[in-house]
């Protein structure tokens, strides 16, 4: 079994049936497939909660589950562990193993309402593949919404470990992303565009956008560089 040195009130150490994922729920044939066809098999390795380890509850986490799941392929998609995320009414880790390597990955979820009864995915944070030697998730803080905070500041490599610093990094990028395509776009236009004065008000755009990239990079660099020395930390522990 997978050692990630997790105290030993935490361990299950359990295999879980495929088709416990999805039986009782409403799931269409490829889904299933995906299942048969993607995952060899799936274990239930540790329960962090209040009352398996020396933590408080959390607002927004109230128990973190760690599976591992070995795949039949390296490049296996990510959509059978968003099919187990999103039905599941608690806070998930796995560790995908595929020949002797393993990958952390984690799907960064909030509740979309204040009945906590469903999840949003907002961002699947994933590793590299890593050897034994080199898998490494450490327990840090002193509340479930902590402790799943700092899980997801280590495996997003932000080294965060507050909601508000992961969430505005991921929308950051996402705000960046989406602003360099509408320069490109807009650069496209003006190449076709014979009319001067269309042109010039189309590089006026485009120059509105680059000034508004110019101040969200700006803003992750600070973001990210208050928690770099955490990441720093993280990464020399892969290290050794």
């Amino acid at each position: 079994m997978i050692d990630l040195k997790f105290p030993p009130t935490t361990i299950v150490g359990k295999p879980v049936p495929k088709n416990a994922f999805y039986k009782h729920l409403e799931v269409n044939a490829k889904m299933k497939q995906h299942f048969v066809d993607d995952v060899v098999s799936i274990h239930w390795l540790y329960k962090l909660a209040p009352s398996t380890i020396n933590v408080e509850d959390g607002k927004q986490v109230h128990e973190i589950v760690v599976f591992s799941a070995v795949l039949k392929d390296k490049d296996c998609p990510d959509d059978v562990f968003l099919f187990i995320d999103r039905n599941m009414p608690r806070h998930v880790v796995f560790i995908l193993e595929y020949e002797d390597r393993y990958k952390v990955l984690l799907n960064y979820k909030a509740w979309k309402d204040g009945q906590n009864s469903q999840f949003d995915i907002i961002k699947t944070f994933a590793t590299d593949w890593l050897t034994d030697g080199q898998l490494l998730l450490t327990l840090e803080g002193q509340t479930m919404d902590a402790l799943y905070e700092a899980m997801a500041g280590q495996v997003s490599g932000f080294g965060t470990t507050k909601a508000e610093d992961t969430k505005r990094i991921v929308e950051l990028e996402g705000l960046i992303d989406k602003a360099k395509r509408e320069v490109e776009s807009l650069q496209k236009r003006i190449r076709n565009e014979r009319q001067l004065n269309r042109q010039m008000e189309l590089n006026g755009a485009a120059r509105g956008i680059k000034k508004k990239i110019a101040q969200w990079q700006s803003e992750l660099q600070e973001t990210k560089f208050v928690n770099s020395d955490k990441k720093i930390q993280y990464s020399e522990q892969l290290k050794q």
